[in-house]
C-alpha cells in the first residue's frame, strides 16, 4: 500500500549547501590559522635576529666602556660602569634597559618596568643563556623582554635586560591577517555562490524527477496515472549523467504507461472473456433445452394419446425427428469447437480446387432460392492445411451467404495471392451488417437476425467454427459490410509451395 509523502525537508540541495558551507568555514579557519601561525613564526624569527644584533652590539659597547675607563674585566669593574652602560645603550638604541648583577639584582637603568616584567627570560639568563619573552599587555601592543648574560673573558659578570616595544611588528602582522582573511572570505564566498548556482542547475532535473515520482506514487493510489504527461516533464536535454538519468526515467515511465494500458486491456479482455464464457454457457443451455423441451412435450402427448389421434402422432413424430436432427447438428458443431484436430498433420493443398468443389456442391441449394454462385479463382492457390477443415470453412461461408442473401442475386467466390499470402473471399447481396454485428458476428451463438436464422436452422456457431479453424491454420478471418450493401467475408492463409511428384 502506498503512503502519500509530503515535501522533502532536507533535500539534496539543502544537504549539499550545508556541506559546502561547512567546508567553506573550515577552509577559511584553516587558512586563517595557517597564516596566523606563519606570521607568528616570521615575527619570532625577525625578533630573534634583532635580539642577536642587540646582543652583539651590547657586548661590544660594554667592552669598549671597560677599556675607556681602564677598568678590569671583572664583576667589580662591571658594577662601577653599570650607570654608563645603561645611559650609553639607552641613548644609542632608544630602548629601555636594566643593568643587573649576575644574581639578577638591579644595578642601574629604567626601574619603572621592574614590577611588570616577566621572569621567564631572566631565569634562563641566570642559567647562562640569552632569552626573550613576548607579552601582549594590551590588544594592539606587543612587548619583548630580552635578557642576556654579559660574559667577559669567559666569565659572567652581570646581566643586561631590555624592554623592546615591537607593537609595529604586531600590528603589521594583524593587518596582514585581516587582509588575507577578507580576501579569503570574498574568494570563498564567490566560489560558494557559483557552486550553489551550479548545484541548483544540476539538481533541477533531479528535483523534477522527485516531483514526478511523488506524483506517480499518488496517482498509483488513485489508479489514474498520466504517464505521457509525466514522461514529458521528466525529460531533460542535458548531455550528462543527470540528463541520461532523466531520459531513462522518461523511458521507464513510457514503458510503465504501456504496461498499465496493457493491464487495462487485459483486464477488459478477461472481463469480456468471463462474460463470453457465461453467455456461451447460457446459449448452449438455452439451445439444447429448446429442442429437448419440444421432444419431451410431444413425447408426453403421444404417450397420453396412446396412438388414438393419428394426426397428432404424425405431427409429433415429425417435430421429434426435426428437433432431434437439429440437436444432433448442434452437438456436432459443438464438437467442432474442440481442439481435436489441432495436432493433425497438415498437407499442401490447392485451395482453389477446394473452393470450386464447394461452389459446385452448394450451387443446388443456391438455385432453390434463385441464386447462383460464380467463382473468380486462379488455377492454383497452394496452402498448408487440413483439406476437410478448410472445406468446412468455405461451406459455412457460402451457406451463410445463401441463408442471408437476397433471392435472385449472385454469390461470388474470389481468390488471389498477395505478398506471400492467399486471400479468399465470399460475397453476397443482403441486408448487410451494422457496426455491432461486425464486431460480434464471430462470437458463438451470436445471430444478427434471430427470427430469420432460427427459421433456417442456425444455432450461430458456423462463423465461430470458421474462426477457430483458421486460427489452427495460422490464418485470420474478417468481414466488410454496410447495412443495405454487399457483404464480404474473407480469410487469409500463408501461401505454400506446391509439392512436385
Amino acid at each position: 500500500m502506498f503512503r502519500k509523502k509530503g515535501k522533502i525537508r532536507f533535500g539534496i540541495r539543502f544537504q549539499m549547501a550545508m556541506g559546502i558551507l561547512v567546508v567553506f568555514w573550515i577552509g577559511v579557519l584553516a587558512m586563517y590559522w595557517e597564516i596566523h601561525t606563519q606570521i607568528q613564526r616570521s615575527q619570532e624569527e625577525q625578533i630573534t635576529q634583532e635580539m642577536q644584533e642587540i646582543r652583539e652590539n651590547t657586548r661590544i659597547y660594554v667592552r669598549q666602556l671597560l677599556m675607556m675607563n681602564n677598568a678590569n674585566n671583572d664583576e667589580a669593574s662591571y658594577r662601577q660602569i653599570a650607570g654608563d652602560i645603561a645611559q650609553e645603550m639607552h641613548s644609542m638604541s632608544g630602548r629601555m634597559l636594566n643593568v643587573l648583577d649576575k644574581e639578577g639584582k638591579y644595578l642601574e637603568g629604567s626601574s619603572s618596568f621592574l614590577q611588570e616584567a616577566p621572569k621567564e627570560d631572566l631565569t634562563i639568563a641566570l642559567e647562562g643563556s640569552a632569552a626573550f619573552t613576548i607579552t601582549y599587555p594590551q590588544e594592539d601592543q606587543m612587548i619583548v623582554w630580552f635578557s642576556m648574560p654579559m660574559e667577559i673573558e669567559g666569565r659572567t659578570v652581570g646581566i643586561v635586560r631590555y624592554q623592546i616595544d615591537e607593537s609595529w611588528l604586531f600590528l603589521q602582522g594583524k593587518q596582514t591577517e585581516n587582509l588575507v582573511l577578507r580576501t579569503s572570505v570574498v574568494v570563498f564566498g564567490v566560489t560558494l555562490l557559483l557552486l550553489l548556482v551550479l548545484l541548483g542547475r544540476m539538481l533541477q532535473p533531479i528535483q523534477k524527477l522527485t516531483w514526478v515520482s511523488r506524483q506517480v506514487t499518488q496517482d498509483l493510489v488513485r489508479e489514474q496515472v498520466d504517464t505521457q504527461m509525466l514522461a514529458g516533464l521528466a525529460d531533460s536535454r542535458r548531455r550528462d549523467e543527470v540528463g541520461e538519468l532523466s531520459r531513462n526515467f522518461r523511458i521507464m515511465l513510457e514503458t510503465l504507461g504501456a504496461q498499465f494500458q496493457k493491464m487495462r486491456d487485459d483486464q477488459e479482455r478477461i472481463i469480456q472473456l468471463l462474460g463470453s464464457r457465461q453467455e456461451f454457457y447460457n446459449n448452449v443451455t438455452h439451445e439444447l433445452k429448446t429442442p429437448l423441451t419440444t421432444i419431451q412435450g410431444y413425447a408426453q402427448l403421444m404417450e397420453a394419446d396412446k396412438g388414438a389421434d393419428a394426426k397428432l402422432t404424425d405431427q409429433g413424430l415429425h417435430h421429434i425427428l426435426q428437433e432431434s436432427t437439429r440437436l444432433h447438428q448442434m452437438v456436432l458443431q459443438l464438437l467442432e469447437m474442440s481442439d481435436r484436430d489441432l495436432y493433425m498433420e497438415k498437407q499442401v493443398l490447392n485451395l482453389a480446387e477446394v473452393a470450386r468443389s464447394v461452389a459446385g456442391a452448394m450451387s443446388i441449394k443456391a438455385e432453390r432460392y434463385g441464386m447462383r454462385i460464380d467463382t473468380e479463382l486462379p488455377q492454383e492457390l497452394f496452402v498448408l492445411g487440413l483439406p476437410e477443415r478448410l472445406r468446412q470453412v468455405l461451406i459455412n461461408l457460402v451457406d451463410n451467404a445463401i441463408k442471408y442473401g437476397e433471392s435472385h442475386t449472385e454469390i461470388r467466390i474470389q481468390g488471389m495471392r498477395k505478398e506471400g499470402f492467399v486471400l479468399m473471399s465470399v460475397w453476397n447481396h443482403g441486408k448487410g451488417l451494422n457496426a455491432e454485428d461486425k464486431v460480434r458476428v464471430f462470437e458463438p451463438f451470436y445471430r444478427t437476425d434471430k427470427a430469420y436464422s432460427r427459421e433456417q436452422g442456425s444455432a450461430g456457431l458456423g462463423l465461430s467454427i470458421c474462426r477457430k479453424i483458421l486460427r489452427e491454420h495460422g490464418g485470420t478471418i474478417g468481414v466488410e459490410s454496410e447495412p443495405g450493401e454487399q457483404t464480404m467475408f474473407y480469410f487469409r492463409l500463408q501461401e505454400a509451395e506446391a509439392e512436385h511428384s
